[in-house]
């Protein structure tokens, strides 16, 4: 080997480590995020889903925690739109009794850029005997007919 190829072979080495590191770093923090978070509120939790369509994909989460007098008490919902980056997608996230009601709903504009996460406030209690449910729909924005899917989350 030349010198040349020592020191590339040493710099990639060095790279590659760091970056192990940055990630073993980041994984290690997250996890102290959660475990503070985790303290405050014990019975706190999230949940995620997704559907895709014709390459489209949409994620859906929700934060909540099984309230008192048994019922789940939803604090937000958050969705984004992967592997499309129009600006036209159409997003919407209900909040919904088993029966198909709607407990809170929100419906965004025809302005959805794809790659944004957007976190909307639900601040809702829902009896657990209804059996409550979270739905996200999403119209994504390409040429020709538009794809939809839908993503669920029971909690």
């Amino acid at each position: 080997m030349t010198s040349r190829q020592n020191h590339d072979t040493a710099t990639t080495e060095r790279t590659a480590r760091r970056k192990r590191v940055v990630r073993a770093v980041s994984i290690a923090a997250i996890g102290l995020a959660v475990t503070a978070g985790a303290t405050t509120t014990t019975s706190a939790a999230s949940k995620y889903s997704n559907c895709s369509s014709r390459g489209g994909i949409l994620s859906i989460g929700t934060e909540y925690n099984f309230a008192s007098q048994n019922t789940v008490w939803v604090t937000n919902a958050s969705f984004t739109i992967e592997r499309n980056g129009g600006h036209h997608n159409n997003v919407y996230l209900r909040l919904r009794k088993g029966d198909g009601t709607d407990v809170w709903a929100w419906t965004s504009q025809d302005d959805v850029w794809g790659g944004q996460t957007k976190t909307r406030t639900v601040s809702k209690r829902v009896p657990r005997s209804s059996r409550p449910y979270l739905k996200g729909h999403a119209t994504f924005d390409v040429t020709g007919r538009d794809p939809s899917c839908a993503a669920y989350i029971k909690y």
